[in-house]
Formats: C-alpha cells, structure tokens, sequence
C-alpha cells in the first residue's frame, strides 16, 4: 500500500471516528449547516417535528390521568417517559418548543408514536405539523395545510433557476482553455539583424477524459513562431485532466504594434480555442 493511500485512510478513519465517537451531537449542533439553513427558510406554516402541547399537557402519568379522566378533570397524553430526549441525537427536548439545533430527523416522533401504540392512544402527539396549526389546536380550530404560499414559491424558484444556471454552464463548459502570458522584463528584445522578438507563455488546458493534441499557430501579424524545446513546430500533446506548457516567441521584422492571435486546434478539428494578444516593438 502506497504511502498517499495510507494517509487518506488514516484521515477518513479519524475524522469518522473524532465526529461520530467523541464530537456526537456536537457536530449537529455547531457544525452541521442544515439547521441553520432550516432556520433561514422557516415560517409558521413550515412542517418540522413539534410537540403538541395542546394535546400532551398537563403530563402525567398513565395511571394518574386515568383517575383524572374519571373525575371529568382534563389530562394530558404525554407521560413524561422522556423517550424522546433519549433517542434524540443532540439530546434536546422537543416538549420545550421549537430549537434551531433540531435537525428534524423524525425519531422521537416514532419514539412517541411507539409509547403511545403501548397505551392505547392516537399517534401524532409528537409530530411534523406547522407552527400555525399548534396554536389553532390550541383555539381548538381544525388544522389548514398551506402548502403553496410565497415563500415555497420563491424558493421554489429560486431552486430552478439554480438548477437551469448549473445545466447551461454544463452545457456550455469547454472542452478545453487556452491562456497565453506576454513576459513583462524585457516586453520585447531587439535582435542585431533589426527584427524584434517577444516571447510569451501559452498554456493548454485539456479539461476532457482522452488525451489531446493541439496545433499552435499565430495570426493577424507577420511573425515567425518558434516553440522553444519543440523542434519542427511537433504538435503538443496534453493528457486528461491536465495541462501543458510551453514557451512561444514571435520574431518580426516589419515595424509597428499589432494584435496578434494565438489559435490552438486539436487533431479531431473540433476544437478551436483562440486568445487575442499584443506583439510589442520598442
């Protein structure tokens, strides 16, 4: 086993075994972005896990609010078993109202429901229910489940153009990039014959799974181009996910400044990626 394979492993098993055997549901609380994105996006009317207090208070045990009911004295269906602290990953009590730290994974709702499967009474007294429907039940007005509202909308929303956003810039990701630097210390050099050269360093980007080989060529001036280190002009090979690069100068007799443009086609021809440049003469 290579020595990189060896150290990933040794981090994959330390963070797993730090944030699941020691951190625990401090990770949720502090580290864990889903609850505070919850608690941007949250309204009333949202669903998340709450406890039905209309229903569960006044808790007390079984026993004693079935003496209670027999008196015609209201009690409440909550038995105060405290399974739904236990089962809880972050150890909150959801009895106690809404928490940001909650991260609305569902199991002291089947925790609940289990307790009152046992006794003999309706499930749901912890549950995913509204804000808005927990102080109805308290009017005891019957619940209204507004699912279509602004806000789902706007998000809604916001979520298509984000994912029509991602599928065009898939769309429209290249191939391949082609950047070219002119140096700055000399811009251009002066040669003893009177030509002036400029050099400059084009890099190849080749962003598919295949291999590629690319033709450079120069436009718009008349220059002589020369890859330094590349006899005979070969083409340039770049491998998958990797990038290539060369040194170029351009050496021109004729005077004046001009745009010059470098032009990169691969051997499939489909290809042609083209950066405008500057030939410098002092």
């Amino acid at each position: 086993m290579s020595a990189n394979a060896l150290t990933w492993i040794v981090v994959f098993a330390g963070t797993t075994y730090g944030l699941a055997g020691f951190a625990r549901e401090q990770v949720c609380t502090f580290m864990c972005p889903w609850p505070r994105l919850q608690g941007a996006i949250w309204d009333p009317e949202a669903y998340t896990v709450n406890y039905r207090d209309y229903r569960g208070e006044q808790r007390t045990s079984a026993k004693k609010a079935a003496e209670l009911r027999l008196q015609g004295k209201p009690a409440g269906d909550c038995v105060d078993c405290g399974q739904c602290v236990t089962v809880c990953p972050i150890g909150i009590d959801i009895r106690e109202g809404p928490n940001f730290a909650c991260i609305n994974c569902g199991l002291c709702v089947d925790a609940c429901d289990g307790v009152m499967s046992k006794l003999g009474r309706a499930r749901g007294l912890i549950d995913y229910e509204s804000w808005a429907n927990i102080e109805r039940g308290w009017r005891k007005e019957a619940p209204v489940n507004r699912l279509v509202r602004p806000k789902t909308i706007g998000l809604a929303a916001a979520c298509m153009a984000l994912a029509g956003t991602l599928a065009i810039a898939f769309a429209s990701r290249t191939a391949a990039t082609l950047s070219v630097e002119h140096d700055r210390d000399p811009v251009a050099v002066r040669l003893s014959d009177g030509s002036v050269r400029n050099a400059y360093t084009v890099k190849l980007l080749n962003k598919s799974s295949v291999p590629r080989v690319y033709t450079l060529k120069v436009s718009g001036v008349d220059v002589q181009m020369a890859i330094i280190g590349n006899e005979g002009m070969a083409p340039i090979k770049v491998a998958p996910d990797a990038s290539q690069t060369v040194r170029v100068t351009l050496t021109k007799t004729a005077s004046g400044q001009r745009d010059v443009v470098f032009t990169a086609n691969d051997e499939t021809g489909a290809t042609v990626l083209s950066v405008k440049d500057k030939f410098v003469e002092r």
